[in-house]
């Protein structure tokens, strides 16, 4: 969340009431995060690949990733290989600022699978995808449209409810903890966007949030070793992402003013995206 809002927001003061409610959201919060951490006995990791397309060749691409890519991810979601895929066009940056214009997120708690598949791409093509064009067609018409940029790998650390059916959008924030303030950074996540997002999402400004650490590439001066992921169905959350009524919200919100400069101690934001649902797979639309 911007600075500038949480410093405006600590301005707001809450009265000696609402001491009580604090501590039962406390208990809330305990409580919740427990069992989550109970429930999710795997880890869960996200290879994000970002592709830069060539030009004129949008439409071509897409309409090959959801006739024939889909496909073969569907046939990996139902052979339990992969617990979901998410295939995004980048709004923001745009033009000459983009690096790269598409967006392919898997999900999956197979790290070595996600790595290096044992079945060779060939045969998962035969497997999955049945007409006149065959694998090396349909690479050569992929390859003709677009180039990899690159390829992260990131793993799942908090969120607010990870079976939340997928939105439209999601605004990705690169955050780069500054040295030796990881454990500071994480703390500031779960303890205080946390529970901002949570009120957020009962304001329907957000329909979920999460945050991943970078595992691979490693690199010592990595342009940022997290990410949050923002997610929302409506882009007017952009212009108008009601910040100020979940703070109102929050009891004992007067110790947002400390918070708010501990946060500037503690990590970088470097840039954000913003990121439109074109196709997926997932619980939620496969069976």
């Amino acid at each position: 969340m911007p600075n500038e809002h949480l410093r405006f927001y600590g301005q707001l003061r809450i009265g000696i009431k609402h001491i009580f409610r604090l501590l039962s959201l406390l208990i809330f919060m305990t409580v919740h995060q427990q069992q989550y951490a109970q429930s999710s006995t795997q880890p869960v990791y996200a290879a994000v690949n970002y592709f830069k397309i060539k030009p004129g060749k949008g439409e071509t691409y897409t309409n090959l990733v959801k006739s024939t890519t889909h496909k073969i991810l569907e046939y990996q979601f139902r052979q339990k290989s992969i617990m979901g895929w998410y295939f995004y066009e980048v709004l923001i940056p745009a033009g000459d600022e983009a690096k790269y214009n598409y967006v392919s997120v898997v999900i999956s708690s197979n790290f070595s699978e996600l790595m290096d598949n044992p079945v060779p791409p060939k045969d998962l093509y035969a497997k999955a995808v049945s007409g006149p064009m065959n694998y090396q067609q349909f690479m050569a018409q992929l390859l003709d449209c677009r180039t990899l940029e690159k390829r992260e790998v990131y793993q799942y650390r908090a969120g607010i409810n990870p079976n939340t059916p997928i939105s439209k959008y999601v605004e990705i924030d690169y955050m780069k903890p500054y040295p030796g303030k990881t454990a500071d950074y994480l703390k500031m996540e779960t303890e205080v966007y946390y529970p901002i997002h949570q009120e957020r999402i009962k304001l329907r400004a957000l329909t979920n949030w999460g945050l991943y650490e970078k595992l691979l590439p490693y690199e010592m001066d990595s342009e940022n070793d997290f990410i949050t992921a923002n997610f929302f169905d409506d882009l007017r959350s952009i212009i108008d992402p009601k910040y100020e009524a979940a703070f109102n919200s929050m009891p004992n919100n007067i110790d947002y003013i400390r918070l708010s400069g501990q946060v500037d101690q503690t990590r970088k934001m470097v840039r954000a995206d913003l990121w439109k649902l074109v196709d997926h797979v997932d619980a939620n639309n496969t069976k």
